[in-house]
């Protein structure tokens, strides 16, 4: 297992940073809409009540259109009607091919979830990298959840003991939530003097504390999700990491903390 993380780790990162580098906001938000995408049709499947490939279509549909009404600052006003839009589909269709009204209903909302989980708030990282300082924005995001992660897994794997949220995760440790922040931590502080010039030690440091914790919670759900769908990952796209929702879960929930962060000024 080991190896295969590491693996798949030197085969993805420096295609990534690559892109980050030397591609524009515009290659960075395609490659959003293809995380997008993939992340949509894995969560679409997870669907306690079953899932299926029509529910699975309109949850992609439904979150590329909400990436790219992000992306283009398209107004607000037609987010909520193609919510509304999504429901009813999801809803007509299910009750069209004989589907039990529960059923369907179930399966609008997991539809519409689908689409804000992802296209929503994944579609942060979009908008980060169309800042000025679009590159710094996600160097510095990236590095330290990665840290975060591969400090919970393997301070965890090796020290953990007692259960963090045993009824949603039994494999995540408080040891290994702990190890997982002072990595964060510890690389958000020492990358910032190269990574993000114009950050303060002190800035880095309690905002790679909040950006590993948000990370933290960003995994427990998405572990909540497939806990209710009874499965222990979401795909198996990704060799040692499962799906490629697996791989991004806390990234889902940083980005969009560290934009606001940006937004209100604290950062």
């Amino acid at each position: 297992m080991h190896r295969l993380r590491f693996f798949s780790a030197l085969l993805l990162i420096p295609p990534f940073l690559l892109l980050v580098r030397f591609g524009s906001p515009f290659h960075f938000s395609l490659l959003v809409a293809i995380a997008i995408l993939l992340c949509a049709w894995e969560f679409a499947w997870l669907c306690p009540v079953g899932g299926s490939s029509g529910v699975a279509v309109l949850t992609v549909l439904g979150s590329l259109a909400w990436h790219g009404a992000m992306v283009w600052e398209a107004n607000p006003a037609l987010l909520p009607p193609i919510a509304a839009a999504l429901v009813v589909l999801t809803l007509t269709r299910a009750l069209r091919a004989g589907v039990d009204l529960r059923i369907g209903v179930t399966q609008a909302a997991w539809t519409l979830l689908g689409v804000l989980y992802l296209g929503g708030l994944l579609g942060f990282g979009s908008l980060l990298r169309g800042g000025p300082e679009g590159r710094q924005f996600i160097y510095y995001l990236t590095f330290t959840i990665w840290a975060g992660d591969i400090g919970a897994y393997y301070v965890g794997s090796r020290w953990g003991r007692r259960p963090l949220a045993p009824r949603v995760s039994p494999k995540k440790t408080v040891e290994g939530g702990l190890g997982g922040i002072a990595a964060a931590v510890l690389v958000a502080a020492l990358g910032s003097s190269w990574i993000w010039p114009r950050l303060p030690i002190g800035t880095a440091v309690w905002v790679g504390v909040v950006l590993a914790l948000v990370g933290m919670v960003g995994d427990l759900s998405e572990s909540a999700v497939k806990r209710a769908a009874g499965v222990k990952d979401s795909g198996a796209v990704i060799p040692g990491h499962g799906g490629v929702l697996d791989r991004l879960d806390s990234l889902i929930f940083a980005a969009p903390a560290l934009y606001a962060l940006l937004r209100m000024g604290w950062v």
